[in-house]
């Protein structure tokens, strides 16, 4: 069985040997003493253990987090790694699509072929749709079902142009009436009405079949998510703009 001194693991991991005297004092990577003269030792079981805690390091965890994942059974990190390859595929993939698109930007402007105004907008739609999945898709295909935000997001992906401009218009000004209104709360005034039917106008560039109870049930999942009152809250500067637009939908959807 091979082992490695602290120097030659740290050389063969890239790292210094104060790192790995710093894991072992903290118990992160225990390292065994020879007995002979009381040098540390590093065996395959740390070695393995090794690679897992530079992965996580190379994913943004602390040292508090990645002991707690090491502290969790084999398959429960193998399937963290696993989450945190789909993780990094779809990020290969989102780069990939905005490289295409850059190149293919710069042959236009060099004589090349040009791009149709859909295409110049497409990998920016494709991306949106992945970060929203990623955030997003496991509640919405709970509440709506799988074919029914495969649907939306195929319907995102395909708006022209001028669609998607559009849509950009429209939650622009939805923002700008929600921030109105959650600064005075008045549910009833004519900025509250045209929050909702801005909302709803917005809903509708990706949503097929629009229906009250849809709208009223995305309503509860406002309040319901922190995400989303964290997503109204970056929008408008305003804490309490997702709890607010919940409130205008049911004021003019009544249960």
């Amino acid at each position: 069985m091979t082992t490695y001194a602290i120097q030659a693991l740290a050389q063969l991991a890239g790292l210094s040997t104060r790192t790995l005297r710093y894991y072992d004092q903290i118990g992160l990577l225990v390292a065994h003493r020879n007995p002979l003269n009381g040098y540390r030792e590093y065996d395959a079981q740390a070695v393995d253990r090794l690679q897992r805690i530079r992965y996580w390091q190379a994913f943004g965890f602390t040292l508090s987090e990645i002991r707690a994942l090491l502290a969790q059974t084999p398959a429960q990190q193998d399937a963290a790694l696993r989450h945190q390859r789909d993780q990094l595929r779809q990020e290969q993939e989102r780069l990939t699509r905005l490289l295409t698109s850059l190149d293919r930007t710069l042959a236009a402007h060099q004589g090349g072929d040009s791009m149709t105004d859909t295409e110049k907008f497409a990998a920016f739609k494709q991306d949106q749709v992945a970060a929203n999945d990623r955030q997003y898709g496991a509640e919405a295909r709970q509440r709506y079902g799988n074919a029914a935000v495969t649907s939306s997001q195929q319907k995102f992906a395909q708006l022209s142009a001028a669609d998607y401009q559009a849509m950009q218009a429209v939650e622009a000004d939805l923002l700008t009436q929600l921030t109105q209104v959650t600064q005075t709360q008045d549910l009833t005034s004519p900025a509250a009405k045209r929050v909702f039917q801005l909302h709803r106008q917005w809903l509708c560039f990706t949503w097929n079949n629009y229906t009250p109870a849809q709208h009223r049930g995305l309503a509860q999942l406002y309040l319901a998510d922190d995400r989303f009152q964290d997503y109204y809250r970056q929008k408008t500067g305003q804490e309490a703009a997702g709890r607010t637009l919940a409130a205008i939908i049911d004021q003019f959807i009544p249960a």
